[in-house]
Parts: C-alpha cells; structure tokens; sequence
C-alpha cells in the first residue's frame, strides 16, 4: 500500500507522516508514505500549482490521499475549501486514490475556532462522500480534560510530538479502521526549542507589532527565529519517546472517535 500526506506544516512537523509509518510497521503492514507539504499552503496553492500533484496521483501508485487544509493563518473560507478540495477529490479518484480529510484542530488561544471547523469537514465528508480522521476532536478532547497533556508546539498552533502522535493514529484508523490501543509510545520532534529561546522570540515580535516599520527590530525578531528553530536532520536525536500513560489516553481517545465519526 502507498499512502500520501498532502497539505502544509501543520502536516510535516514532527515528521507525521513518518509515525503514521511506524505505525503501520508495528501493526505488521507494509505501507509506503511520501509527502507533499509546504509551509502556510491551502488547497487551492496545490492545485493551482498542480504539477506534482498531478504526476503523483497520476504516476505514484497511491492507494490514498490524506488531505490536510490550511486551518490556522491563512484560514480559507468553507466555500473555498470546498471547491478546491472537490478539485483535488475529483483529480485522486480519477486515478483510483481514496481521498482522506484530517479533521484540523483550533489553536490553543482560541479553542471555539474548533465549531467552525466541525462545519467545513464534516461539511466536505458528507457532500464528497470522504472519511474524515478525527484529529481535531481529540485535541480538542484533550484540551478541555486532559490538561496534563500537552499537544501543542511553542506557538499553540503546529503540533507537539504528542500531537502529532494522535494525527498519525487518526489517519491510521481511519484507513484501517482497526483499534490503535497497545502502540509503542514513540513519537518524533523535529523542532526543538528551549523555554527561555522562545520566550526570546516572542519579545522580539511583539517589540516589533508595536512598531511594525523598524527594519532594526525586525531583522533582531527573524534572526532569532532563524538562529532557534530549525528542522533536526538526525533521526535518533528526531526520536521523541512519549509517556505511556498519555500515549495510552491518547489511544483510546482516537479509537472513541474515530469510531463515532466512521462507525
């Protein structure tokens, strides 16, 4: 089996489609994963891009197609996407690929922001006919009860290792739609930042909000995020060893889910 992770960074921190990998691995499958993601894209930039979107569909062998919107900055509205999602939806069955939604999570400042994106997919599914994974009611699952578990990156919106953790898992079931309790507590970290690095980064930035034309501050506020934060590109030092008792909260919670939403 052949699967594709298509979507932004929200899609490759803390390599997702790689734990979703490690997953298939561990449950005995043998399943190929490729990714096509780009920082602060939507549907529509990949299929107004197309090219190596069309050439994967057309030529990849995918067997599925995990899609995953732009749901933060920028936010499109429903009504495009679903016109560009019907696009890419339309463009993957022509070649045989099954399209998958990732349900989105609200950022951590803004939980309600979660209600609007319940209406676009949930939307999408029922009128494309597409599976949804239940990514985003998990976080916001655990936001409200499970506080010790932090799903969240620095910035509150891109996913920790936890996070990302659950997103490979819903994918997982809502392909398979099998249990993902009793799965190895591994995840990855892609971009480690310490505490005090990031409380650096956003001093500078709000110097700079507050005066959005001073090229000194601004140059100081990129420097700093570029000095900072940075992709690990070394696999053990990437690997991200999860508590297990979270892992395991995490798991039921995919399984409770994904069972109301796919039955």
């Amino acid at each position: 089996m052949k699967v594709l992770f298509l979507g932004n960074s929200h899609t490759f921190y803390n390599d997702m489609p790689q734990i979703f990998a490690d997953i298939c691995k561990e449950k005995g499958k043998d399943v190929q994963v490729a990714m096509q993601a780009h920082p602060g894209v939507t549907y529509g930039w990949h299929y107004s891009q197309l090219t190596e979107l069309r050439f994967a569909l057309m030529w990849g062998g995918y067997d599925y197609i995990v899609m995953q919107q732009a749901a933060h900055s920028p936010c499109p509205s429903k009504e495009e996407t679903l016109a560009d999602a019907k696009k890419i939806i339309d463009l993957a069955r022509k070649f045989n690929v099954t399209p998958i939604q990732t349900m989105p999570w609200a950022e951590k400042r803004d939980p309600d922001h979660q209600k609007g994106m319940y209406d676009i997919f949930n939307t999408l599914s029922k009128e494309y006919g597409v599976k949804l994974t239940c990514a985003g009611n998990v976080f916001e699952d655990v936001f409200y009860n499970h506080p010790e578990i932090n799903m969240y990156w620095r910035d509150g919106e891109h996913a920790s290792p936890y996070g990302s953790y659950t997103i490979a898992m819903a994918a997982y079931a809502a392909i398979f739609g099998e249990s993902v309790q009793g799965l190895a507590p591994n995840s990855y970290e892609t971009y480690p930042v310490s505490e005090q690095a990031w409380r650096n980064i956003r001093e500078a930035f709000a110097a700079l909000s507050k005066d959005p034309n001073n090229k000194e501050l601004a140059e100081k506020a990129r420097a700093l995020y570029k000095e900072n934060v940075h992709a690990v590109t070394d696999k053990e030092q990437a690997f991200c060893p999860l508590d297990p008792r979270k892992a395991e909260t995490l798991q039921k919670l995919v399984d409770k889910y994904n069972a109301e939403i796919n039955g």
